[in-house]
């Protein structure tokens, strides 16, 4: 029966003129014409890159909010990505002209789950593009994968913090990214009503401030967090003035009148701003322990246009005035390792910077004055948990690691879940593997143990860019990627990872955390193994060290 019903397919689309290699799909702003790709023995799926969702946010569009796109004419090509949003990478294939998504589904015909992915990169770099995010390990599981872009750096996150420039553009793409999603992904065979979004890094952060967005009641219903959220150190800044400042001195306009300050800035090319937006960390603080200088913002009240974040996060955290949907949310054992390895490598006076200045060591976000009692007091007691109290050396790289690792991510996502459990199921995860999939390790030729920022993603697509040949069958790794893609579409199909009892899955039932403390965990190493809490001491010592010490925490 299932072979006559495709041979019924194949003939219906000869007969209308339709190449079955390159499907034809009509959307709201006209037709795009895929391409057929291999996923495996006996297993195809279609892609659709580069659609247009929003209209080019170039000259007056630039730093406003995003609108629909308004159509084509014709059959767009959509067998090559759009472009890339504007970085300091500079790469060939950037142009302000850059709201494209990419949607990749095994059937058209029917409906299934979607799992819509916001990559990430600081708010300033990526995209949705298959160098880092072939989805095609996703397509047996049956789930439609979409892929964003939204503007980055100074052209997603710039802000006045006044109504001339409210900020959170890069926020509102992706918003615009999701109702686009509901208008069109029956077409490409996904269900409007099980929407999942999910994200690393940035992206994570970006899926968690969506959470808490009043813009997005109804457009998706799971979220999956991957080592960010809105509560980390470096995802919210709260003087953005200070740096649209630091931009107009550059290019000479007003400091005082923001309405002229906006409108200079959308003068200057786009490359012109990007090349002169401020690096990624508050200067001499290294690590992303601060803000990052263009990234989310609190929007003000009278701002012209719809508000994506008119509260800090703890906030509507805290009164529950959100999206109060499942969740999963975690980190990698060694997620840090990335950065303090690189910044190692490129400054080898990283460690005398923290020796020197201990301050540095002590959370932004719990307002502590540097040079007080509470200030020493704090640095103390974390310089002799994690290191015993030494000076800091190249010997204590993987001790300080782990600091930084609980300072950037494991503390901001675990007091994220904690808070979120009060209302809705969270699944906590550590991904712990080391193994042969483990390309951003392997890139950056990393010699220590864990899974450092990124890993766990390259058990979920295909990373292509990262490729290091081929890794065989036999290899464990391709085992604890089948159960990441098993437990990912789990949750996406029904809000659970692990419904049933699944020999792919050990029999695994993870539970939800509950009751406003870390209780129920998974740690996914080379087995899944179900417990508490995964870093409960140091967590703890956190905590502590919080109830103690910090002056109206998160409340940056």
């Amino acid at each position: 029966m299932l072979v006559k019903v495709i041979s019924f397919v194949i003939y219906l689309a000869v007969a209308l003129g339709q190449n079955v290699d390159r499907p034809i799909i009509t959307t709201t702003g006209g037709q795009v014409q895929g391409t057929t790709e291999p996923c495996g023995l006996f297993c195809s799926y279609y892609s659709f890159k580069g659609i247009p969702y929003a209209e080019p946010p170039t000259g007056a569009r630039r730093f406003t909010n995003p609108v629909p796109h308004s159509g084509w004419s014709g059959v767009r090509d959509a067998s090559a990505h759009g472009s890339s949003c504007p970085s300091p990478d500079m790469i060939p294939t950037e142009n302000e002209d850059c709201l494209f998504l990419n949607v990749y589904s095994p059937s058209l015909i029917g409906t299934r789950p979607v799992m819509v992915f916001v990559h990430g990169g600081a708010f300033s770099g990526g995209s949705g593009n298959v160098g880092l995010y072939n989805s095609k390990y996703f397509m047996p599981e049956d789930v439609v994968i979409v892929t964003v872009n939204y503007r980055l750096g100074v052209l997603g996150f710039f802000s006045t913090g006044d109504r001339n420039a409210s900020g959170n553009w890069g926020i509102k793409d992706c918003v615009e990214a999701l109702r686009w999603v509901q208008r069109n992904i029956v077409a490409f065979g996904g269900d409007p009503n099980n929407v999942t979004i999910f994200g690393q890094s940035a992206g994570g952060a970006m899926v968690h401030f969506l959470t808490l967005s009043p813009l997005t009641t109804g457009l998706f219903h799971r979220v999956i967090i991957h080592s960010g959220s809105a509560l980390n150190s470096w995802a919210l800044q709260p003087n953005p003035r200070l740096y649209a400042n630091r931009l107009a001195t550059a290019f000479g306009l007003s400091t005082t009148d923001t309405a002229a300050l906006v409108a200079g800035l959308k003068q200057v090319p786009y490359r012109n701003l990007v090349a002169l937006q401020e690096g990624l960390h508050e200067l001499d603080v290294p690590l992303l322990l601060r803000p990052i200088d263009f990234s989310p913002v609190v929007e003000p009240a009278d701002a012209p246009e719809p508000i994506a974040l008119g509260r800090r996060p703890i906030d509507i955290i805290e009164d529950g005035s959100y999206n109060t949907i499942p969740m999963i949310a975690g980190f990698t054992d060694m997620d840090s390792l990335l950065f303090t390895a690189a910044e190692y490598a490129v400054n080898p006076g990283m460690f005398n910077t923290f020796n020197n200045n201990p301050h540095f060591l002590v959370p932004f976000f719990w307002n502590i004055a540097q040079g007080s009692p509470e200030s020493a007091a704090v640095s103390q007691a974390f310089q002799q948990y994690y290191w015993q109290g030494q000076q800091l050396s190249p010997a204590l790289l993987t001790e300080f690691s782990i600091f930084v690792t609980d300072h950037q991510f494991a503390y901001g996502v675990l007091e994220m879940a904690k808070r979120h459990a009060n209302r809705s199921p969270v699944y906590v995860y550590q991904f712990s593997y080391d193994g042969d999939l483990n390309l951003l390790k392997q890139s950056f030729g990393i010699p220590f143990p864990g899974a450092i920022h990124g890993d766990d993603l390259c058990y979920l697509f295909d990373a292509e860019d990262l490729s290091v040949g081929e890794v065989p069958q036999t290899s464990h790794a391709i085992t604890v990627r089948n159960r990441m893609l098993r437990m990912w579409t789990n949750f996406a199909k029904y809000g659970n990872p692990t419904p049933i009892a699944d020999p792919i899955l050990q029999n695994t039932l993870w539970a939800p955390t509950s009751g406003g403390t870390i209780n129920s965990a998974v740690n996914i190493g080379f087995n899944l193994v179900p417990g508490a809490n995964p870093i409960a001491s140091r967590y703890n010592q956190w905590r502590e060290l919080e109830a103690r010490y910090a002056n109206n925490v998160f409340r940056v």
